[in-house]
């Protein structure tokens, strides 16, 4: 297959390509810089140069081959607007031609006093911060003309970077890792590499509709922070949710909900988290030196 990623320089898009490469397929990547476009090389794709708000180029590459894998996102209070944009273009472009398969890469519902892995049928609920990606799931999904897929990863580990990465330098910056309450809420992981082979596998089959890529067992918060600790070098303590929010904001609402998924739909195409049963999860790869998280 011929595959154009947005994102491709960066921490999941770079692992898609990787894979997509050597698992013999053709990848172009979205890329912003010449730091960007190197990285891109690296992987063994060819590099594009652009971003999101360039919709010429998106409309173009999205047509140039059999599909698009869209794992690129803004930042900023802009990004749902930002990425409705650049999802609009390449599917009318796709549409309006001959098609072609479509994966965009969401977020997973949460639920506070959930202990339960949501299913893939469930959707974000109405009124948070969220709310943005049901909207962005149906776009793909109801593309004419177009095989949509939406991928929910969970917490991505792996390779010494990702969002565990921050989470032990934020630690060793503050001198102590923090879970919230009695740390029982649970996240599911799921090892970046793992994750490649699932963007890959659907992009490889037919499938359509929504996929969670998760780990068989959701960790606890005060397991996982127990592990960031050690990996930072610092002691673990617990906070009140009140302590987490005046520190941190909103931001530590999500903490201290649940996100466990079941991944029952992507399990029933053959796919199996290979690498992260190998490293011992999430709180393996965060004890493993070979894994990149441990101070030095």
């Amino acid at each position: 297959m011929d595959i154009f990623i947005t994102g491709a320089s960066g921490y999941i898009g770079s692992a898609v390509a990787r894979a997509l490469v050597a698992r013999g397929h053709r990848v172009r990547g979205l890329a912003r810089s010449e730091a960007a476009e190197a990285r891109v090389r690296a992987c063994g794709a060819e590099p594009v140069r652009g971003d999101l708000s360039r919709l010429d180029v998106l409309a173009r590459e999205a047509t140039a081959g059999d599909g698009v894998v869209h794992t690129a996102a803004t930042m900023g209070e802009d990004r749902a607007a930002t990425d409705a944009a650049a999802v609009t273009a390449m599917l009318s472009a796709m549409s309006g031609t001959s098609g072609g398969v479509f994966v965009t890469t969401t977020g997973a519902p949460r639920a506070r006093s959930s202990r339960v892995p949501v299913p893939e049928d469930d959707a974000v609920n109405p009124g948070g911060p969220l709310e943005w990606l049901v909207a962005a799931e149906s776009r793909v999904l109801g593309a004419r003309g177009v095989r949509g897929v939406v991928v929910r990863p969970p917490m991505v580990y792996g390779d010494g970077a990702g969002p565990v990465a921050r989470l032990v330098e934020g630690a060793r910056a503050a001198g102590v890792a923090r879970y919230i309450d009695d740390g029982a809420n649970r996240w599911s992981t799921v090892h970046v590499r793992d994750l490649a082979v699932a963007y890959a596998m659907l992009l490889e089959s037919d499938a359509t509709g929504v996929f969670h890529a998760a780990e068989a067992s959701p960790e606890p918060m005060a397991s996982l922070f127990a592990a960031v600790g050690d990996a930072a070098g610092v002691p673990v303590r617990s906070w009140s949710l009140a302590e987490a929010r005046a520190a941190h904001g909103f931001l530590a609402g999500f903490l201290a909900m649940d996100a466990a998924l079941d991944a029952t739909r992507l399990r029933g195409l053959g796919w199996s988290p290979r690498v992260g049963e190998a490293v011992g999860g999430i709180c393996g790869a965060l004890r493993d030196p070979a894994e990149g998280y441990r101070a030095p």
